[in-house]
């Protein structure tokens, strides 16, 4: 195994840290969090949705991964029929409702 990834594998990190990652945890236990990706890493769990990974940098793509073992999810097309505003009227949305912890 590479140097630094059997330290982190307690919480499914695959490499070593740096100046971009910080050992976080908002009360389900200790992780390595993405720097960018601690703020809504943070309001999610204040809110009730828990994560299991992400991945946030400059170079690549971005990911997030919430848990739903209270929540429900559903994909729809936007229409704002009691609204004036309709500039998100048919784009595609993703509505999570969830329980509170």
């Amino acid at each position: 195994m590479k140097k630094g990834i059997e330290e982190w594998k307690f919480c499914n990190h695959h490499h070593k840290l740096d100046k971009n990652h910080t050992v976080v945890d908002f009360g389900d236990g200790r992780f390595v969090a993405n720097n960018k990706a601690i703020p809504l890493l943070k309001a999610l769990n204040e809110v009730g949705l828990r994560t299991r990974t992400h991945h946030i940098d400059k170079k690549e793509d971005a990911f997030i991964s919430i848990l739903l073992d209270n929540a429900q999810i559903k994909i729809k097309k936007v229409f704002e029929r009691d609204a004036k505003r309709t500039k998100y009227n048919g784009k595609i949305e993703l509505l999570i409702r969830w329980k509170r912890r």
